[in-house]
């Protein structure tokens, strides 16, 4: 079976987006959970998740000096697309620190970088060697790979650009993380319509599996903005699972550590990730 590609979107920044992506990751993979096959994709130039999975020292070396992160995948789509070295850019070994009593068979990360900033402002029209267009560029680099995982898994920026409309061309399906505030409210009413646009325009079916809650305090204010979101007859049905404000991972990023579960997401939160993943698991399939 091919992979389920799911893109995590949202207009508004500051949502969860990232940590959300990474816990997906880590709890789908970890051999004492699912044990899936996942890879991991940072599409978003602030490179967060590529800090959270990956050591900056491994990051420098390995990837980014060798020219392997996503910024040089736009900028040269020739040499990665080479069947000889179409994976050299996955990092494969050592992702993730939540070790301690866990490992990972198969988690995987595409990194990257903030150049990426600036190949976004400066994509070509059109990679014509290869009569490929920028946004067909991710779907081209995955479809080889789509056997080897169970589940792909990108993190977006929080805009619509080129690079973000390939990665929703690449998907079968997206989530869309929210705070139940109305600015985040407004970011996703917004993202509905880019995304109902996007499918006209290239003839697709990127279709939300739901509206994640993040960063839920339980106040009378997220109340009333939850019940708006789950009662508004056009927004994607919201996942039972909400991920709560006091979510922690800020020690996740001391790489001469080894993390359980716990230490790195905090207990309430862990418990709310062991949820999640096996509701995302019902909803997507596998």
């Amino acid at each position: 079976m091919t992979a389920k590609v799911i893109s995590i979107c949202n207009l508004k920044g500051g949502v969860g987006k990232t940590t959300i992506v990474m816990a997906l990751a880590e709890y789908l993979a970890g051999d004492t959970m699912y044990k899936k096959r996942v890879l991991a994709i940072d599409l978003d130039p602030q490179s967060n998740l590529t800090s959270a999975l990956m050591s900056e020292e491994v990051w420098e070396k390995e990837f980014n000096n060798r020219g392997l992160t996503l910024p040089f995948l736009f900028k040269n789509p020739e040499y990665f697309l080479d069947s000889a070295k179409n994976e050299k850019f996955i990092a494969k070994n050592n992702i993730s620190n939540v070790r301690n009593n866990n490992s990972f068979s198969h988690l995987h990360l595409i990194p990257s970088s903030p150049r990426l900033f600036e190949i976004q402002e400066d994509l070509p029209s059109g990679y014509y060697s290869l009569n490929l267009k920028p946004v067909e560029l991710l779907r081209t680099i995955l479809k080889p790979l789509l056997n080897n995982y169970d589940y792909i898994l990108i993190d977006c920026a929080p805009n619509i650009n080129t690079i973000v409309k390939s990665a929703f061309l690449a998907s079968n399906a997206c989530i869309i993380p929210c705070v139940p505030n109305r600015m985040s409210i407004h970011g996703l009413d917004l993202l509905l319509e880019h995304i109902e646009k996007f499918n006209k325009d290239f003839e697709h079916s990127l279709q939300p599996v739901g509206t994640l809650i993040s960063r839920y305090n339980g106040t009378l204010a997220q109340t009333e903005n939850l019940n708006f979101i789950i009662g508004h007859p056009f927004f994607p049905t919201v996942f039972q699972t909400k991920i709560p404000e006091r979510a922690k991972i800020a020690e996740s990023l001391d790489w001469s550590i080894e993390l359980t579960y716990k230490q790195k997401y905090g207990g309430d939160a862990h418990e709310s990730m062991v949820k999640l993943t096996k509701e995302f698991i019902q909803r997507v399939g596998r």
